[in-house]
């Protein structure tokens, strides 16, 4: 829309004929368009995409800080008096155990959140705890909360990491309290055990999107509670990732950015610190392919309609003609519409989604002081102060699904005056666009009657507030619902109990309690058992299904009280707790314990248990398949009886050996029925009860008679493949000696042919000369061959002899640089090295580390086009693989380089690299050289350089380099 009105076109009939014999001119133009909107809409909607999800996981992170916030405090509040009671009496140890344990009980009752509330003295024994009484004596002195309290005098609660609890096995959050003597002394502890699963039903409540997981951790990045719920990275420390990252999240407190996932994923990652003082963080990551999801589904179908629009392309100049006839019309109507609007007595403004004011009547500009030029360039939160750019977001986000909102919110007008106004927010889409159009009306003189009825309203019902303000003040704390109902209609509700039923307070206040039962008939047993229950003083507690607004059942336990014990015209107050999920976990508990015995019993690996004296339980059938035995025969026998100390690997004498070993394999072989060995791999194990005795050991046996059997052809082969390669040696040393002798005659004879035929001066010493030449090449070509099967043979047989000392790493290049001189000379290579750097020395054969460096710089020559150059550098300091001190030298040339896949493949032996057509040679030198370099401890590797060409480095530690 335009900043004041919609203008009108008017289109001459001159016009339009113009127009209906352009299109066909503009017909490639208009494919193109079509393909830039198509690229136009897909960017937008992508970053629309990621911008939603991040304000998602913003709100949510909110919603779960607020979560974790309330449950906290609630557990604090609920330390507050038994830690003055502690106090008060002087510390732990003088306070009543048994009056303890009920103090204790209550609290735990009445916070849904705790699992367990115990008291800890000075020495770290347990005095009192709220599940039972007499309390076991386990002391607790090495955990980090008591140590922590036992050294700093303080009394602000202290959150530990998740443990597991010592007296059930459970993981639980540890809210703990230092309690001190008359004198100021350590005086003991106060511990509150959250439950991690409290937390974990209401995010499974929130029914959260795929792909997105949660984390409550403590400010150093301890982890408390995680969703989806995996117990190995309780207590693990997220900080410890990347602690930079981590305190750069935690100094901005609350952000939204992209990061890596270990499996190398994208994640969007949200990180907000608790907005109280509480030591907490919430973090939510969401994988982004799941985020975008929906956007490629947008993307595909966008363009499969682009590819059908062009296959009706010739459809489209006759729907363009009857559009702009459509326009024509559309634009006169939307002409009186604007001015309507416009001359509207009520304040009409357009706002996009961001809260930019896009339209704004004559009514509003009237109002608020405002001209409609100075409107457009504001947004919808500096008109109404007292709303802020969350709180739009949030509207927009309601408006997706209601389509229509009335709030009530002051206009700020030029001068600072506020009127009040009621807003009527509804989304209208336009031209693709989403806005919210907002109607507004003043409502001063409402406000003022409203205020009358409220002052008429307080002073009739002071004397109930002042008897119920208190009350009210814990039912809003509390997490469970509470009800208080007098002559059977409900007077009171808390938050939690509109939340749990569905009903607002001022739906439910003032009816029949009779509306959460099922039928009559169940309300009045119910109300008949309760009664009864709670009119001599009694509480009542019982299980029973209650409905919701919405008639949804659901399974609640109810604890109900008299307000005055004998009077029941006083009423009585409920508290009712959800507990569908514990009824469905044990459910789900029995039919695991149903799976896991078909498994058992299915499975190929044969299953023995057997108890805390050695007496076989139970077996499966694949036990009794292997063995031979049947079940009957061997439940009830030690199995020494029958295998004797064959079992002691897997069924140790002490079996507390066993649980402290852990899960380990074993390698052993058991008779069956008919006294034949069988071998197996047995995992066996210990299941402890809950004072971490021994209930029962437990093994499986896994058949491994045919990977025996695989094993035992393995060496076999094995074997016979060594001594094929011990017979290649040998025939290759043999070999090079027996040929390398008459090579030498042949190039001793070539010599002396050269030198006779160079000094004759008859016509045909010239060809003889040419001949004795290429004798005298070839046999030096060859006696290279025979010098590197040799060298090969020696290193293979590990009979290679090294004369190590002390040289120094330039006289090697050098040495090296003068024997290739002249193939430098005859491609014309110019050769870079630093002769000017001071001598570095260390360990190495001289003559081998030179023949390794001949190597190098030979391939370096081979594969320089003519005219390049050749670059040697000498490093004094560089690190082997293992993180060793070494020194190096590096060799690059200027050549077509190396494959990728081949940059270890050529160090093989007879391996050449696939573009050494432009050289030749044997593929033993680099083999050679690896292995010359791995006798010195040292390294031999090759990369390609960003600008082209091979860079061969060789590495030498530097243990006694000086």
């Amino acid at each position: 829309m335009d900043k004041h009105k919609t203008p009108t076109n008017h289109l001459t009939r001159h016009t339009l004929r113009g127009l209906r014999s352009g299109l066909l001119g503009f017909y490639s133009v208009m494919v193109l368009l079509v393909l830039l909107t198509l690229a136009w809409i897909t960017v937008r909607d992508y970053h629309q995409a990621i911008a939603e999800a991040r304000r998602s996981d913003q709100s949510l992170a909110r919603a779960l800080d607020e979560n974790a916030t309330r449950a906290f405090l609630s557990v604090e509040q609920a330390m507050q008096n038994i830690a003055e009671d502690l106090d008060r009496h002087g510390g732990v140890d003088r306070a009543d155990e048994y009056l303890m344990h009920l103090q204790l009980k209550d609290k735990v009752r009445l916070t849904p959140q705790i699992r367990g509330i115990i008291t800890i003295d000075a020495n770290g024994n347990i005095h009192s705890h709220g599940l039972e009484y007499p309390a076991r004596k386990i002391n607790l002195a090495d955990r980090a909360y008591f140590q922590y309290h036992r050294n700093y005098n303080t009394t602000q609660a202290f959150i530990s990491e998740p443990i597991l609890s010592r007296t059930d096995g459970k993981w639980l959050i540890a809210s703990t309290r230092r309690i001190n003597a008359p004198n100021g002394d350590f005086g003991g502890v106060l511990l509150s055990g959250m439950e991690p699963t409290y937390f974990l039903k209401f995010y499974e409540s929130l029914n959260l999107a795929e792909g997105v997981s949660i984390q409550l951790l403590r400010s150093d990045g301890v982890v408390l509670v995680n969703y989806p719920f995996d117990e190995s990275k309780l207590a693990t420390n997220e900080r410890q990732n990347d602690s930079l990252l981590f305190e750069q999240l935690r100094l901005k407190r609350h952000s939204t950015q992209t990061i890596k996932s270990t499996l190398g994923k994208e994640q969007l990652l949200t990180f907000m610190v608790n907005q109280s003082e509480l030591p907490l963080i919430i973090t939510i990551r969401h994988d982004l392919d799941i985020v975008l999801a929906p956007f490629h589904e947008q993307t595909v179908t966008r363009i499969l309609m682009a590819l059908g629009l062009m296959s009706i392309v010739s459809m489209l100049l006759y729907i363009l003609l009857r559009q702009i006839r459509h326009v024509e019309e559309v634009e006169g109507r939307l002409f009186l519409t604007q001015h309507t609007v416009d001359e509207s007595p009520d304040l009409t403004l357009w706002c996009d989604h961001s809260g930019l004011i896009r339209y704004a009547n004559k009514s509003l500009a009237n109002l608020s002081g405002f001209s409609r030029q100075e409107l457009i360039s504001q947004h919808f939160v500096d008109l109404f102060a007292e709303m802020d750019d969350e709180d739009w977001l949030a509207y927009w986000h309601r408006l997706q699904e209601q389509k229509q909102i009335s709030i009530e919110s002051p206009l700020q007008n030029s001068q600072g005056d506020k009127i009040p106004m009621e807003l009527t927010f509804s989304l209208i889409k336009f031209q693709r666009e989403a806005y919210v159009c907002c109607t507004a009306r003043d409502i001063s003189e409402r406000r003022l009657a409203e205020q009358e009825l409220r002052q008429h309203r307080d002073q009739l019902h002071e004397m109930v507030q002042e008897r119920t303000a208190e009350i009210r003040t814990v039912l809003d704390a509390s997490p469970l619902a509470i009800m208080l109902s007098m002559n059977g209609v409900v007077r009171l509700v808390n938050p939690a109990f509109e939340l749990l039923f569905g009903f607002a307070s001022s739906d439910i206040i003032d009816t029949e309690t009779r509306h959460i039962f099922n039928s009559p008939e169940q309300y009045e047993n119910i109300r008949q058992k309760i009664w009864s229950r709670i009119a001599t003083g009694g509480v009542y507690r019982g299980e029973t299904e209650l409905y919701r607004r919405d008639h949804t059942p659901f399974w609640a336990m109810i604890y109900a009280k008299a307000l005055v014990a004998g009077d029941m015209s006083k009423g009585m107050i409920a508290v009712v707790e959800d507990i569908t999920s514990q009824r469905i976990a044990a459910q789900s508990l029995r039919q695991s314990e149903r799976l896991n015995r078909t498994i058992i019993d299915q499975t190929a690996d044969g299953f023995l248990l057997i108890d805390a004296d050695h007496r076989i339980r139970d077996v499966n059938h694949s036990f009794t398949r292997l063995l031979g035995f049947s079940r009957e025969t061997l439940i009830g026998l030690n199995p020494q009886t029958i295998w004797g100390d064959t079992c002691t690997p897997f069924f140790p004498a002490d079996l507390m050996n066993l649980a402290l070993q852990g899960h380990t394999t074993k390698d052993i072989e058991l008779a069956d029925q008919h006294g034949q060995l069988h071998p197996f791999l047995v995992n066996s194990g210990v299941v402890l009860d809950e004072q971490e005795n021994i209930e029962y050991a437990y093994a499986f046996f896994t058949d491994i008679a045919q990977l025996k059997e695989i094993e035992r052809r393995l060496v076999d082969a094995k074997d016979a493949a060594e001594n094929a390669n011990l017979a290649k040696s040998s025939f290759l040393a043999n070999m090079s000696h027996e040929l390398r002798t008459p090579m030498h005659a042949i190039l001793s004879f070539s010599e002396m042919g050269l030198a006779k035929t160079s000094k004759l001066e008859l016509p045909e010493a010239s060809h003889l000369n040419r001949y004795y030449e290429r004798i005298n090449a070839s046999g030096k070509r060859l006696l290279v061959l025979l010098n590197d099967l040799l060298d090969m043979s020696r290193l293979e047989a590990n009979k290679m002899s090294y004369d190590k000392g002390k040289h120094s790493l330039q006289l090697i290049v050098r040495m090296a640089i003068a024997e290739m001189g002249s193939l430098l000379a005859g491609k014309q290579l110019q050769l870079e090295f630093n002769e000017q750097q001071e001598e570095i020395n260390t360990i190495f054969d001289k003559a081998r580390i030179t023949q390794v460096m001949v190597n190098l710089l030979s391939n370096a020559i081979k594969f320089s086009p003519s005219g390049s150059a050749i670059e040697i550098t000498v490093n004094p300091v560089d690190l082997l693989e293992n993180g060793e001190p070494a020194v190096s030298i590096e060799v690059r040339d200027h050549g077509p380089g190396i494959p990728e896949n081949e940059l270890e493949t050529i160090f093989d032996k007879f391996i050449q690299s696939s573009r050494v057509r432009m050289g030749g040679g044997t593929g033993l030198g680099l083999a050679i050289s690896r292995q010359i370099m791995l006798d010195h401890n040292g390294q031999i590797s090759a990369r390609n350089h960003p600008d082209g060409g091979a860079i061969f480095t060789l590495l030498l530690p530097v243990n006694s380099a000086s």
